[in-house]
Order: structure tokens, then C-alpha cells, then sequence
């Protein structure tokens, strides 16, 4: 059995100085590329390269406050596993029945009870958010690993050290 210690993930720094990096250096590019080629010039190209720089620049302003925010957003210990990523949220471990990995796009599945699904308020069409609703997945929170500091396998080992014989299925 693996040992119990209490794990904290937090967002990486790491990847939001990336991700602000690209998305402020683009949107540069793209209006050195407008100055240069101004006569070749349309419509539907001024179109795109502003839904794109507004994209960009939207991911840059989320990954520069998520730079700021150093408190950890997942934690496994004695009481059950905290989510934060904004809710803030206790899963006790009398209330957690299911911990697995799922899909392409590699997500911790939790079964929780319905009480706790609810106060979580999640979201099938949050693409930014750590925490989304599993279509199919029943009364279940998945947690997304993406600019998170940790990986997934260590967080679903933390869960099955802490709560041994927990199904996967």
C-alpha cells in the first residue's frame, strides 16, 4: 500500500508564463503582418485575425491571473479531497464512491453523491474550466490535469492510498 501523505496540486507556472508568452507575442506578429501586407488586405482576413488576437488575448489575460493564484486547487488528505478552481468544495470520503481515470483527453472521473454534484455547479461546454459534468459518467465531477503542476496518476494514487478498495468501475 502506497503511503498516505497529503497532496497538493497547484497550477503551473510553468505553463501560463507559456501560454501568456504566446498569447500576447501572436497578436504582435499578427499586426506586424497587417502593417507589412496592409495591401493585401480583406475583409474576411481582418475578420479572423481579430477572432483570433481577441482568443489569444483572452488566454493570456486568464493565464497571468492564474499566475497569481498560489493557493492549491486540488487536495487529498485525511478529510477527503478538496477541489477549488473557484467552488471550493470538500468531497468527504464517506461521500466519494467511484475514483478513475477517463477519456482521450485524460480526466479523473469522481463519483460523489448527488448533493455534493449539485453544489459543485458543472458545465459539459466550460472548455476552460479544471471541473466539468462527464456525459454518461452519472453523478460524477471530472477533473481536467491541463496547467495543473501534477499529473492525474498522482492524484488518483493519493485518492486510492487514502481509500483503499475504492471501485474503478
Amino acid at each position: 500500500m502506497a503511503k498516505r501523505e497529503r497532496l497538493e496540486i497547484r497550477f503551473s507556472q510553468t505553463f501560463h508564463v507559456t501560454l501568456a508568452a504566446i498569447g500576447v507575442i501572436l497578436p504582435i506578429m499578427a499586426v506586424i503582418w497587417l502593417l507589412v501586407n496592409s495591401d493585401r488586405l480583406d475583409t474576411g482576413r481582418l475578420v479572423w485575425l481579430g477572432l483570433c488576437t481577441a482568443g489569444l488575448l483572452y488566454y493570456a489575460v486568464r493565464a497571468i491571473g492564474r499566475l497569481r493564484v498560489t493557493s492549491p486547487q486540488i487536495v487529498v488528505d485525511n478529510k477527503g479531497v478538496w477541489l477549488g478552481f473557484g467552488r471550493d468544495v470538500l468531497l468527504p470520503w464517506s461521500d466519494i464512491n467511484l475514483a478513475r481515470p477517463r477519456g482521450i483527453r485524460r480526466t479523473l472521473q469522481i463519483g460523489i453523491t448527488p448533493e455534493l454534484f449539485m453544489r459543485l455547479h458543472l458545465s459539459l461546454f466550460n472548455l476552460d474550466d479544471n471541473l466539468t459534468a462527464i456525459p454518461g459518467g452519472g453523478v460524477s465531477v471530472g477533473v481536467r490535469f491541463n496547467g495543473l503542476d501534477r499529473p492525474m496518476r498522482d492524484a488518483y494514487d493519493a485518492i486510492r492510498s487514502w481509500k483503499p478498495g475504492l471501485p474503478t468501475r
